[in-house]
This record gives C-alpha cells, structure tokens and sequence, in this order.
C-alpha cells in the first residue's frame, strides 16, 4: 500500500471520528422534562365527613383483631404489600398463592391501585387486580354500589378478585384464568 495513501486514510479517519465525537454532543444544554404521574383524590360529601367523624369520636367496643401473618414469601415476590389485605378478604394464606397474586398485581398493575381516576386507566378495566367491564353487573350486585366505585377500593377490589378466582377454581378450573395465568 502507498504511504500517502495511508496517511491521508489514516487522517481521514481521524478527522471522521472527530466529527462524530463533537456532533454527537448535544450543546444546546436543553433541561430534561419530567413527566410525572399523580393521583386526583376527591373530597368527601358532607355525608361521608359526618359519619367519619362520627366513627372516630364514639369509644370503641370492638376488641382490634391481630395483625394478619402472612404466609413465608421469597423476599423478591412483588407486591408483597398487598398480602395482608388479600388475606383479609379470604384469599389463601400459602406460598404459592401469594406468590402468584404477587405476579398477577404486578403484572396487571405494577402494584399500583389503578382506578377509574388514575392517569393509567385504560377505561375498562379497574383497582389493583384489574378487574374487566364485564363483570360490571357481578360487581354491582355483590357490593350495591357503581363499578368505578366498588373496584377504586382496593380491599373491595381484592375481595371480587378472590371470588371470581374461587367461582373457577370450585367449577373446577383454574382459578387464575380471567388474567390468562393457568
């Protein structure tokens, strides 16, 4: 090969990688935007404030029931804080149960409770389990209350997915299978 050549590739090469190292840096210095997310929580009616403040002034009769153990978990199970309130509302306190809610609320939700007011929802399907628009007149039945309402609660929430999860599984299918998990 010529030396000239080689030179001159060599320069041109080095003149090429110049110019991609200085383009490549972005000296307009433009901030970042950060688009966050937020939740909007609505105030309560005259109602509702009166009958909170009623429950928080009367004494209290009822003896506090102990907080609930959950079943042993691995430690990287998600959304391990929802355990207790599943439990709660009758879901089974074992393993593998709560492993594959842990895989199912974060699959569904990343752990979130994504009601119809969340930035998220997706306008059919609602609270931290996901529960779908068509089990609209289930829901409005079993809690005699709206849809968007019943599934915004989370405990509520819990508590439907455990009974459409136990209608299967007693009918003798697999109980995870309104979120494809069988």
């Amino acid at each position: 090969m010529n030396l000239r050549r080689f030179l001159g590739l060599a320069l041109f090469t080095y003149l090429l990688c110049a110019a991609l190292a200085v383009g490549g840096v972005d000296s307009t210095n433009q901030p970042t935007t950060t688009v966050r997310s937020t939740i909007a929580l609505q105030d309560l009616t005259p109602q509702q404030q009166a009958e909170r403040v009623e429950a928080l002034t009367e004494p209290s009769t009822t003896v506090s029931q102990p907080s609930t153990t959950v079943a042993p978990v691995p430690y990287e199970t998600n959304c391990q804080e929802w355990f207790p309130t599943a439990i709660s509302v009758g879901w089974p306190n074992d393993t593998e149960t709560l492993m594959k809610l842990g895989r199912l609320l974060w699959k569904e939700t990343r752990c979130l409770n994504v009601s119809y007011t969340h930035p998220q929802f997706n306008g059919h399907d609602h609270g931290i389990a996901q529960i779908n628009e068509i089990h609209r007149s289930y829901v409005e039945q079993v809690f005699n209350m709206p849809m968007e309402e019943a599934m915004s609660d989370p405990t509520l929430n819990l508590r439907f997915a455990f009974l459409l999860y136990s209608d299967v599984a007693k009918n003798g299918g697999c109980g995870w299978r309104p979120w494809k998990l069988c």
